[in-house]
């Protein structure tokens, strides 16, 4: 769930981790508990050939992504959420090394 705190933040630097780290500095300054996961453990971001790549594929599956630039935004989040649902997987639109793996 993203709160309009995380855009606000995200205009500062657009890095997910920082927002969300700083927003959890925030709470736990206010009193707030700790996270309650893990931060996922051999996740890593794309490279731009991958994201590329990953564009190309949902493409090809029927997700268009309106275009192949290697840019992650909210047309190719768009359609990583749709093919996610079309698997049955949770659609948070994260465009993750797995999810290409899973296309290819």
């Amino acid at each position: 769930m993203i709160f309009d705190n995380f855009h606000v933040i995200e205009r500062y630097n657009p890095a997910d981790a920082y927002v969300i780290a700083v927003g959890h500095l925030s709470d736990r300054i206010t009193g707030g508990t700790s996270f309650r996961g893990t931060w996922p453990r051999g996740d890593r971001a794309l490279t731009r050939d991958e994201r590329e790549e990953l564009q190309r594929r949902l493409t090809r599956a029927g997700f268009s992504t309106n275009g192949i630039d290697g840019i992650v935004g909210p047309e190719t989040i768009d359609a990583v959420r749709r093919y996610q649902a079309s698997i049955g997987q949770t659609p948070d639109g994260y465009a993750s090394l797995r999810i290409l793996d899973r296309l290819r």
